[in-house]
């Protein structure tokens, strides 16, 4: 059996445990330090003292081979009496990228286009330069590099290598996000949605023959005060231009043909855009660990992968740690069921629901998640309140698996259980979850994914004919998720009264604030 573990460096640094190719642990930095986007890697090495691995990979995000930094890493293992009969030390970003949406796919082949803001840096001649776009095709346990576009001071072509003075597409929304004060770059895509069809009365984007942006017309004051006169509308166009050059890419590949595309890197953390590539292209696979998070579990499927093909699909995220119910008061909190707490929600109140292995990814999936009932119109306001923020934000929703083609459009595919797209709602009554453009980003859940949470939501469903409820994830803006019981309980004394209790479905309890005061 080959054991592997793979770490990752930098900003959103993640470890992955895999045995005999199934992915045993993967966990962020962040859920445990607490820092969002947190680097902090050697707090992801605590669980593994004195345990020994066929391969150790670590990836570094870096621009080359560091002898002193592979020693340093070397030795963080050692004063842990972590043992490998293989070290390995990785600097391909966009590659792992790739790994982590094709190996998770279960395709045995596809072409993997990888967009983020920036990935490993490489030297050529006297400079380095930047990889901002990236194509393969892989199959089995191989790969071909297509092509690959660097973001460079200089534009010319030397083989599959483009070299654009460019921005790369991912900081374009990173600039307006920071312009605009935003706390994510999600929320440049959300207001987007509010300026529809409505052209820019200014020219903001200069743009190169392969469609990229090149420079921002005038300085970044004059930016700065165009954002602030029309943020709807330069959101908008951000979002646009997006599209129209992802789609390009895309169209190019496809070629009218029926061909697999695997999708990663932060762009495609994008929904409304991978919904967009959904009609030109039915046979995508979005990368549910598309940030750099995923670039351990790439680097630990492609090792895992390398000298046998295994070609397992993803079917949960639930891959992180299990809870210490030791530390609720076992003398406080009511027994409840299923229906109890449903009837709860219905009543309008919001309540947070905590079980099992914390979920990875961006999204909540019902396992560190906020749940409200979306027939409230003015539920978005609330929980956007609740969680401080920015006002145009919009909700997601899990409704059961099969209801879901008779509420939304789901285009080619027939489940989406991590939130990789927006969908069209085709019936009305679910305001609370309705963006402005009558989408809603959508997870469909089978009872056999997550026992209690489908039933949670069945019971919501017998008592209001709906089966959805709003779903948004267990945490404030600018904080990770939650992952221990006493993150969860912090959330609770730290949030106003909007947010009412905590159910534990594997303990048939309900907890409120006064619980813990």
């Amino acid at each position: 059996m080959l054991s592997v573990l793979a770490l990752h460096d930098s900003h959103n640094a993640s470890v992955c445990e895999i045995n005999d190719g199934n992915i045993v642990y993967f966990q962020e930095a962040e859920r445990l330090d607490k820092n969002k986007k947190s680097s902090n890697w050697k707090v992801l090495l605590e669980k593994y003292k004195n345990k020994t691995f066929d391969k150790i990979i670590f990836v570094h995000t870096g621009s080359k081979n560091n002898e002193s930094h592979k020693k340093f890493i070397k030795n963080e293992l050692l004063l842990r009496n972590i043992k490998y009969s293989e070290f390995i030390f990785e600097i391909h970003h966009h590659f792992f990228h790739a790994c982590s949406a094709f190996f998770n796919s279960g395709l045995k082949n596809s072409f993997a286009l990888v967009i983020d803001g920036n990935g490993s840096r490489t030297l050529f001649k006297d400079r380095y330069d930047t990889e901002i776009v990236s194509l393969y095709y892989l199959y089995n346990n191989k790969f071909k590099e297509i092509f690959k576009v660097f973001q460079s001071k200089k534009n010319y072509v030397k083989g599959k290598h483009i070299f654009l003075n460019t921005f790369s597409l991912g900081n374009m929304y990173t600039i307006v996000k920071r312009l605009l004060n935003f706390k994510e770059e999600g929320s440049v895509m959300a207001l987007s949605s509010y300026a529809k069809n409505v052209t820019p009365p200014l020219d903001l984007f200069t743009k190169n023959k392969y469609n990229h942006f090149t420079s921002v017309q005038g300085s970044i004051y004059e930016l700065n005060v165009n954002l602030k006169k029309y943020p709807k509308l330069i959101c908008n166009l951000v979002q646009t231009e997006l599209e129209k050059i992802v789609l390009n890419y895309v169209s190019n590949i496809i070629k009218n043909k029926k061909r697999n595309l695997c999708v990663s890197g932060g762009v495609f953390q994008n929904t409304v855009l991978n919904s967009k590539i959904l009609d030109v292209c039915p046979d995508l696979y979005v990368d549910p660990f598309a940030d750099d998070s995923g670039l351990s579990m790439g680097a630990a499927l492609w090792y895992s992968n390398k000298y046998k093909f295994y070609n397992k699909k993803i079917n949960t995220l639930y891959l992180g740690d299990l809870p210490n119910y030791e530390k609720l008061p076992k003398n406080k909190g009511v027994y409840v069921t299923p229906k109890q707490v449903a009837e709860n929600i219905s009543k309008g109140n919001i309540t947070a629901i905590y079980q099992g292995k914390n979920e990875l990814g961006k999204r909540a999936l019902g396992n560190r998640s906020f749940l409200f009932d979306p027939r409230d119109q003015h539920a978005k306001d609330k929980i956007n309140l609740l969680k401080n923020r920015e006002w145009f934000r919009p909700t997601a929703g899990t409704i059961l698996h099969e209801h879901a083609d008779k509420w939304f459009d789901l285009k080619s595919k027939k489940e989406t259980p991590f939130m990789s797209y927006v969908f069209n709602l085709k019936k009305q009554g679910v305001p609370g979850i309705t963006h402005i453009d009558n989408t809603c980003r959508i997870q469909t859940l089978k009872k056999e994914e997550n026992f209690y949470y489908y039933n949670l939501i069945n019971e919501f469903y017998k008592i209001t004919g709906v089966p959805i409820l709003l779903n948004t994830s267990f945490n404030l803006a600018g904080q990770p998720l939650v992952n221990s019981v006493h993150d969860a309980i912090r959330t609770l004394t730290n949030c106003d009264d909007k947010f009412k209790m905590i159910y534990f479905p594997e303990i048939g309890k309900v907890y409120e604030k006064s619980n813990f005061t």
